[in-house]
């Protein structure tokens, strides 16, 4: 069993994300999209917080990668959360879900 990666830094996941967003890939399936849409969320809120996310709730290991979940405004201002799952490459994440807070809070 080869030794689980260390988890990136706020400044390294923000250079990932970055390079993912312009260069490489943010990589979804139809579920997440079925899922933002039945919360009212589309994938352009879901880029614009990773674009402008403020802050990383929680990072845990799952599915061989470490999990971000990021939180910042969506493309109307509203606060809402995303989780980021970091492959191997340096330019590819995978987005596992997003969700709004319930009271449409504009900042946490």
């Amino acid at each position: 069993m080869l030794p689980r990666p260390r988890q990136l830094t706020e400044a390294e996941l923000r250079q990932v994300i970055g390079r993912a967003l312009y260069q490489g890939e943010v990589i979804y399936g139809s579920t997440l999209l079925e899922k933002l849409a039945s919360h009212g969320v589309t994938m352009v809120d879901l880029l614009h917080v990773c674009e402008h996310w403020e802050l990383i709730r929680t990072v845990r290991w799952a599915g061989g990668a470490w999990r971000y979940r990021i939180e910042g405004p969506n493309s109307g201002g509203k606060w809402m959360a995303v989780v980021l799952s970091v492959q191997d490459s340096d330019a590819e994440v995978v987005a596992i879900t997003g969700f709004r807070f319930a009271r449409g809070k504009t900042k946490r």
